[in-house]
């Protein structure tokens, strides 16, 4: 705030001037300013700011210009298609509601946005959207951000692509995205074995500019909260200590019945030289079943875990068939947690299409059965940003990283495909 309340005038009037841009056509502001009404204070300061300094600037802010009897959304996007640009203030707040008021007409806001710069500014830490990510925001702590403001406000449109601001893009520009990550709604006291359920009733902010339907999120995460828990009562830990007890005492019983057995076979004059030569193999063997048992026991949690997040990572794949046609695809590293990813699998079904053309089963079931045994593992690489295979050399749908075809290649290649389809699981 001391960058705005305190600009270094005689700097700006030393470097050339700059030029506020002339308004043409429709056009009624230099920009079209949106912000949280919790961040309203620092708005109304810096707004009064740019005015008071640059009398030619036309800002419009919904509280002096959204025209009474419209409702919100319609004064919006006016505001915006009147104003050459768009500049957003961003915080944890604007994120939570006022960005979800720009996506309510996410079809006009798209127009806007493909043919009029946004300008973020960074007000508090915040996750940024989906659709700003890709663009450099301003730093409302640097000390230079005065400067900034001005110089990315008065740069004509035409200027800015060769800029560090650039206009919205197409989707391929998120493939490999991490959208969120989803715990398990009763995560707080669960047992390591339980699965948690996860929370189906409403898409979670960061979901809505690319899933806009809750009944298709809602179908996907039912599948998950189908899979039930292990019913086995080894999946306590008192039962397997407990059994291991009685193991224990099973053994020395039967060492001991062996020993007097022995005893009671043997003459008086071999009895010492049979105890010594003769009894340690019995109890050896009789031991080592026991630390058998007893280690089998102890690892039944995690061998139990693992077939069940196998499970687990088969019902993912069935959820991506319908959440894949939104290019959205969920990855499972354990049993209570998600990671959902932004994928466009459009191109890697074509090659799919292209490779197998007459093949029995056909394509499009090859292609259903790769998502259903693969998508899991390959989105939780992309969330990790971590491809444990081997590179390949042909290029690719996606910049950074394997694309989901390739990915499926490289596990064909290894004889995965008729495994137990959790590639790297």
């Amino acid at each position: 705030m001391d960058s705005i309340e305190k600009p270094d005038k005689e700097k700006l009037q030393k470097n050339a001037s700059p030029t506020i841009p002339r308004l043409t056509g429709n056009e009624a502001f230099h920009f079209f300013v949106s912000y949280s009404s919790l961040d309203s204070s620092w708005a109304h300061k810096f707004i009064t700011k740019l005015e008071t300094d640059y009398s030619d600037l036309k800002i419009c802010y919904h509280e002096r210009d959204f025209l009474p009897g419209k409702n919100i959304i319609e004064n919006m996007v006016d505001c915006i298609q009147q104003s050459q640009k768009m500049l957003l203030i961003l915080s944890q707040d604007f994120v939570q509601s006022r960005w979800c008021l720009l996506e309510a007409n996410l079809s006009v806001f798209r127009y806007c946005m493909e043919r009029k710069p946004v300008i973020p500014i960074m007000l508090k830490p915040c996750q940024v959207p989906l659709h700003l990510n890709h663009l450099t925001y301003l730093d409302a702590n640097d000390i230079s951000f005065y400067e900034k403001v001005i110089k990315a406000i008065c740069t004509p449109n035409h200027l800015m692509k060769h800029s560090t601001l650039v206009p919205y893009q197409l989707s391929s520009i998120y493939n490999g995205k991490t959208l969120m990550t989803l715990p398990c709604i009763n995560k707080d006291n669960l047992p390591s074995w339980k699965l948690g359920t996860f929370s189906s009733s409403n898409i979670p902010d960061p979901l809505k500019m690319v899933i806009d339907d809750p009944e298709v999120y809602g179908r996907a995460i039912n599948i998950l909260n189908g899979v039930s828990s292990s019913k086995c009562c080894f999946r306590y830990l008192s039962c397997r200590i407990t059994l291991c007890i009685i193991l224990l005492i099973l053994t020395i019983f039967l060492s001991a019945f062996a020993i007097v057995s022995w005893f009671a076979a043997q003459p008086d004059s071999s009895k010492l030289v049979s105890l010594f030569f003769m009894i340690p193999f019995p109890m050896l063997f009789l031991s080592m079943s026991l630390v058998a048992l007893v280690v089998n026991m102890m690892c039944w949690a995690r061998r139990s875990k693992k077939e069940k997040l196998r499970e687990l990572n088969l019902k993912v794949g069935e959820a991506n068939l319908i959440l894949a046609n939104h290019s959205v695809l969920i990855g499972c590293e354990t049993i209570n947690k998600l990671s959902f990813v932004y994928i466009s699998l459009k191109e890697c079904e074509k090659v799919f299409l292209d490779t197998f053309p007459d093949e029995n089963p056909s394509a499009e079931e090859m292609f259903r059965s790769a998502i259903i045994r693969y998508s899991s593992s390959y989105a939780c690489c992309v969330a990790n940003k971590h491809f444990p295979l081997s590179e390949v050399e042909e290029e690719g749908h996606m910049n950074d990283g394997l694309c989901f075809c390739q990915y499926v290649c490289l596990q064909m290649r290894n004889n995965r495909w008729l495994g137990d389809g959790m590639g790297l699981a």
